[in-house]
């Protein structure tokens, strides 16, 4: 007896997802870079042999499986390696040198031809972010591969996505250096001022991880819900403090060095590329890090 779709029990079930275990059909998974995921919960929808339901124990099998990997001891310490673990040197050695030829090609390529390589890059980190706080918050702790490029419209819904989670994350920080310009360039420093600019990019990092993380662990739909967030941060309390600290240093160590590296014409560059690069990794792994720690809190509140 064939089992039936756990969303629409009407329509036998062609796939099993190997995240919640569900049975899916058609209308309940989504293609990505060459494998289909559950829109329920993003993971892998694994197709079952036609007219046959699930070997007995397959779903303990797996849910054994991605409990071992959430539950194995990993420290916060152990995540600023993570883009030179297994596999993962390679590819952010490559996304340097990708990042690099788009620097050139901004500088000196043809125009067209510039933009629509530097934007086509772009996209690529964009799904790769995601897509590390997906696999993150699924139990794994290295990069995965790049997103399928020719996925259009994956590509397009990835940057929407991208695009919110920079809205929370400098939405407020914007909003203030453009109400108070005029202490951004005062002969005397204004320490409030600074102060306050310092809180906003904290809480902007905030909403932006949080954000991250329900959508890496959830569904993307969850990029928009603020209040859902916010509790999530209070619940999962001091671990969401840590790490929220931990990707507001990055960001910060970032800035500072194209800051005070910028009147360097190529080292200056070079160096902030690679801080930039790594702190884009970590702080999506550190988002999925902590929804994969606090896994039963945060799913009564999603």
């Amino acid at each position: 007896m064939p089992s039936v779709c756990a969303q629409h029990p009407e329509v036998p079930a062609l796939y099993a997802c190997d995240g919640c275990g569900r049975r899916l059909c058609d209308r309940c998974i989504t293609a990505g870079h060459a494998l289909l995921f559950c829109k329920i919960c993003g993971e892998r929808a694994i197709p079952l042999a036609p007219e046959v339901g699930p070997a007995p124990g397959a779903h303990s099998a797996i849910q054994h499986r991605r409990r071992a990997a959430v539950d194995s001891t990993y420290r916060l310490g152990d995540a600023f390696a993570y883009p030179f673990r297994g596999m993962g040197k390679y590819l952010f050695v490559a996304a340097l040198v990708c990042q690099g030829a788009v620097e050139i090609m901004l500088r000196f390529g043809i125009d067209f031809f510039r933009f629509a390589l530097a934007f086509g890059f772009w996209s690529l980190l964009v799904g790769l972010q995601l897509k590390i706080a997906r696999s993150t918050a699924a139990g794994q702790d290295e990069l995965p591969d790049w997103p399928d490029y020719f996925s259009l419209g994956e590509r397009f819904f990835d940057i929407l996505v991208f695009l919110i989670l920079q809205i929370w994350r400098y939405g407020l920080v914007a909003l203030y250096l453009f109400l108070g310009r005029g202490a951004i360039f005062a002969k005397e420093p204004n320490l409030l001022f600074w102060l306050g600019l310092a809180v906003l990019g904290w809480l902007g990092g905030g909403a932006a991880t949080m954000a991250l993380g329900a959508v890496g662990k959830f569904h993307p739909d969850h990029v928009l819900r603020l209040d859902l967030h916010y509790r999530a941060f209070r619940a999962c309390g001091a671990d969401a403090v840590t790490i929220v600290n931990l990707v507001f240093a990055l960001d910060l160590a970032v800035w500072l060095a194209r800051l005070g590296l910028g009147r360097i014409p190529l080292a200056g560059a070079a160096i902030a590329g690679v801080l930039g690069t790594y702190a884009l990794f970590v702080s999506a792994h550190l988002a999925g890090l902590l929804f994969r720690r606090n896994a039963p809190v945060v799913e009564e509140i999603y």
